[in-house]
């Protein structure tokens, strides 16, 4: 679109690309009332449990210049660089040493946006360099890439976002490295996209060797260009990564020691989305993949199809894009391949396990999806640029195309589906015939008609940036309809209380090198993190798996395959060995336990110090060398045999058998005398167990039902827990007497 010259030099176009994402998604916030306008946050799952907690203890490790090696705050300690690398290495990061703390959630809820507006900023850089334009193209293609679906639907993976913004310069890098081997822009994007995340890096590196082999196929020069070309890649590709290696080292080493780690190829031909594992079954998942380019749809936030969607207008260009004479074949040709690529790669299960690099990640499929939508801006606005060329017959094929792709989503019945996109497609077709008439006067060399086809282009142009904007809009209230936000009325919770009982435990062991502590009930999975103490729990895709195994059988929640493992109460002889010193109490619901004394307490908070309590070190009998705390059975058993195996003390625990069960819509098969018991049930149903205390004692129940569950435990008919139950565990139900039920 050509405005006049003193309007162009005026208007900014690279601010605006930078600013147009970052007040959409102010909008969205404010009128979903997340933080910083409102008491919901947009701390959605893991970032709720993860990368908060995570953010925080690093601003807090910068401003008292603690470590940023290794942590003891999470997860019984920790290599910090491998977190870092993952979690925390974007330079925006830094600026949180600024922050007064009372302020530090909203700063934190603001780098989403920010980086939005960066990855729009970036888009259009690249067009504007790539294709000498400085129009208002682009901040509108710029804002589509930085709100494709992929940027909205993992938007809550904040640590991805860094580089998914530098990728376009990456891109332009590549470029300029191949077209006029200039090295430094490509060796700085390709080092800080990998720097900021290098998982996501990964995926930039392998769309970079993508991206070199159709440069060889659209400009093809002979063998020696080639291996010139190739040779120079290949040497700032290493500068760049070892850079960053650094980092990238320890992340690697401490990778190795990851669930991730034991993941292994598959032997089979197996396909993604659909159950049909057979070349008809990679039929459907391509048609699946296709439907969901269509808009009004939900983002895959968690688990889904492939993240796709960048624009109704993107899809019907980039089907022009396919039809115009003015590309070159081999231009489309390199272009559709690479999007057969990526579709095959959503579907086949071999390779998407190499894209992930060598495992399969839990939940958030399809995680390089972005680098789709990348393509399709990159046709689309090639397609752009060439809209006074385009003939009726073409821009009707194209339509034909769309229509095609939003009969294979799974949400063509849906109403709101229909309606957006039937909407948006019949406004573009509409606005590109008029680009058509308006061209007809020169194809037909009427020069009569040459002031109205200029009048009918800018009318065209004007309308086409409105209904831009306008789906930019609706993209954004789709989004903004469907994410779910999170309470944070009491994050973290007890709030200054909890921060004076941290700071009256560090006044006490001033003098002592080594001390843990925990709470009795979790708000988080990285506690310790967020509040600022020698933490148990850990919740990170860097959590070691020996350590998970580990504290499975010490009667904890963990799982290896969910990279974590949760503190709960569950025994004296769990708490003795992991040498935990104090637990804070904010919840004043703990039944009684003889092991721990209240030392201060803050109106709802208390602080409680561990009278069964082992240093850092401490001296054990030889055997407990060859304990083997993999697949530990019965883990009352098992921690008689670590008592047995430490001081040759057996036993520590003694079975209750006077149990009696009784249920409603469960059906139980057996028990044993220890008290464990097999049972079906349908999706509801309640079963009760009823053990009378035989003996004085503190009562320890071991919790293994193969489902999420809701429990309460009653003591002579009080209720001293309720709770869910997400993984087996064991949990101290309390001091209790003979005749006790």
């Amino acid at each position: 679109m050509k405005l006049p010259y003193c309007v162009q030099k005026k208007t900014n176009y690279l601010a605006l690309s930078f600013a147009l994402p970052v007040f959409g998604m102010l909008c969205v916030m404010a009128v979903r009332g997340f933080v910083p306008f409102g008491n919901q946050a947009m701390l959605y799952s893991d970032m709720y449990h993860q990368y908060y907690p995570f953010f925080v203890s690093f601003r807090r490790a910068l401003l008292s210049g603690d470590s940023l090696l290794y942590t003891w705050n999470i997860g019984l300690g920790m290599d910090y660089l491998g977190l870092y690398a993952y979690y925390l290495a974007s330079p925006l990061n830094l600026l949180s040493v600024f922050v007064p703390d009372n302020l530090l959630l909203e700063f934190f809820s603001l780098l989403m946006p920010i980086k939005l507006g960066f990855a729009g900023l970036s888009f259009a850089f690249f067009l504007k360099k790539a294709f000498e334009r400085n129009d208002i193209s682009l901040p509108l293609f710029g804002c589509f890439y930085a709100t494709c679906a992929w940027a909205l639907g993992y938007q809550w993976n904040i640590m991805w976002l860094d580089t998914f913004a530098l990728l376009p310069l990456v891109v332009l890098g590549t470029v300029a490295l191949l077209r006029d081997k200039k090295c430094i822009l490509y060796t700085v994007s390709l080092f800080f996209s990998i720097f900021c995340n290098y998982y996501i890096g990964f995926f930039t590196c392998i769309f970079v060797f993508l991206l070199f082999v159709c440069y060889q196929v659209c400009y093809w020069q002979g063998f020696r260009k080639l291996t010139g070309d190739f040779f120079r890649i290949a040497l700032y590709s290493l500068l760049a990564i070892g850079m960053t290696a650094v980092l990238f080292l320890p992340a690697l080493t401490a990778l190795q020691n990851t669930q991730s780690s034991a993941n292994t190829f598959p032997q089979t031909f197996r396909l993604n989305m659909v159950s049909e594992h057979t070349f008809k079954g990679l039929l459907v998942a391509l048609g699946k993949t296709a439907g969901n380019l269509s808009g009004g749809v939900a983002p895959t936030f968690k688990e889904g199809l492939p993240n796709l969607y960048c624009g109704i207008g993107t899809l019907v260009l980039s089907f022009l894009f396919l039809t115009s004479r003015q590309i070159k074949l081999r231009d489309k040709v390199v272009s559709v391949l690479l999007l057969l690529f990526f579709m095959v790669s959503f579907s086949i299960r071999q390779l998407d396990y190499l894209w992930h690099g060598f495992h399969f990640p839990n939940m958030i499929p399809y995680r390089f999806s972005f680098l789709f939508s990348f393509v399709m801006l990159y046709m689309a606005y090639r397609a752009y640029l060439l809209r006074f060329c385009f003939q009726f017959w073409q821009v009707l094929v194209s339509g034909v195309f769309v229509l095609c792709v939003f009969l294979c989503s799974d949400s063509r019945t849906n109403g709101i589906f229909l309606a957006f996109n039937g909407a948006f497609l019949l406004l573009y077709l509409v606005i590109l015939g008029i680009y058509f008439l308006s061209g007809s006067a020169i194809r037909n060399h009427l020069s009569a008609c040459i002031p109205e086809q200029k009048r009918c282009r800018a009318i065209a142009d004007k309308a086409l940036a409105v209904v831009l904007i306008l789906e930019l809009g609706a993209n954004f209230a789709n989004f903004g309809v469907r994410f779910p936000g999170t309470p944070i009325g009491d994050y973290p919770k007890g709030t200054t209380r909890t921060v004076a009982a941290v700071a009256k435990m560090q006044d006490l062991e001033k003098d002592n090198l080594f001390y843990r502590a925990e709470t009795t009930q979790a708000q988080t999975l990285n506690d310790g993190a967020l509040n600022g103490y020698r933490g148990i729990s850990a919740f990170t895709s860097s959590a070691n798996v020996h350590v998970t195994n580990f504290m499975e059988a010490l009667g904890f929640a963990a799982k290896n395959t969910y990279n974590r493992y949760e503190y709960a109460e569950a025994s004296p002889v769990s708490n003795l060995f992991l040498g935990l010193k104090y637990m804070i109490d904010r919840e004043q619901s703990r039944p009684e336990n003889p092991y721990f004394r209240t030392v201060a307490t803050w109106d709802s908070v208390q602080l409680l110090e561990n009278s069964a309590y082992l240093p850092f070190g401490f001296l054990a009998n030889p055997a407990l060398a060859d304990l083997a705390f993999t697949n530990p059975g019965d883990r009352f058993a098992f921690q008689n045999r670590l008592i047995a195996a430490a001081t040759g003390y057996y036993p520590v625990w003694l079975p209750n058998k006077q149990l009696y069960i009784a249920s409603t819509d469960v059906s139980y098969t057996t028990k044993t005398d220890a008290g464990y018991c097999a049972y079906t049930a349908n999706n509801s149903g309640t079963i009760q167990y009823c053990y009378t205390a035989n003996s004085q004692g503190l009562m320890v129940v071991d919790m293994h039902m193969s489902q999420r569950c809701a429990y309460r435990i009653y003591k002579n008919g009080k209720c001293v827990f309720a709770d869910s139950y997400t993984l087996p565990q064991m949990l101290s139900v309390g001091q209790v007497a003979p005749g006790d039920i």
